[in-house]
């Protein structure tokens, strides 16, 4: 046993840091909003395939959320996306205590001149 036990301290620490290894540049990590340039066109919303994209309309702006709770990576969001305004990134890590830092929000402000032709949101 004490031949065990020394065998464990002279190893140390084998804790290594993640990731090993960058991520290959084609890979699908969580989506993130790059800035407020939102037209509310609602195509993001509408090919969302598990909904964890949402429009939360308020008096004088908009709130668009996305959930990584629900959100499989697949990047149709970011495809469809006219204006650029979501971007896939290479961050994979979701682990966390707080269930609200699952959720990406962003403050949509648009004039009704700038509206998407289809209509304000979905």
């Amino acid at each position: 046993m004490f031949d065990i036990l020394w065998k464990i301290f002279k190893t140390g620490t084998v804790t290594k840091e993640m990731p090993l290894e960058a991520a290959p540049s084609r890979f699908r990590g969580k989506p993130i909003f790059l800035s407020n340039e939102c037209t509310e066109c609602g195509v993001c919303v509408a090919s969302c395939p598990t909904g964890a994209i949402q429009f939360h309309p308020k008096e004088d702006s908009s709130e668009l959320v996305l959930s990584y709770a629900t959100c499989i990576f697949c990047g149709i969001c970011a495809e469809v996306c006219e204006t650029q305004m979501i971007k896939m990134t290479n961050e994979y890590r979701l682990a966390t205590k707080n269930k609200q830092d699952l959720i990406q929000t962003a403050q949509v402000t648009v004039k009704p001149s700038e509206l998407a032709p289809v209509g304000k949101g979905v």
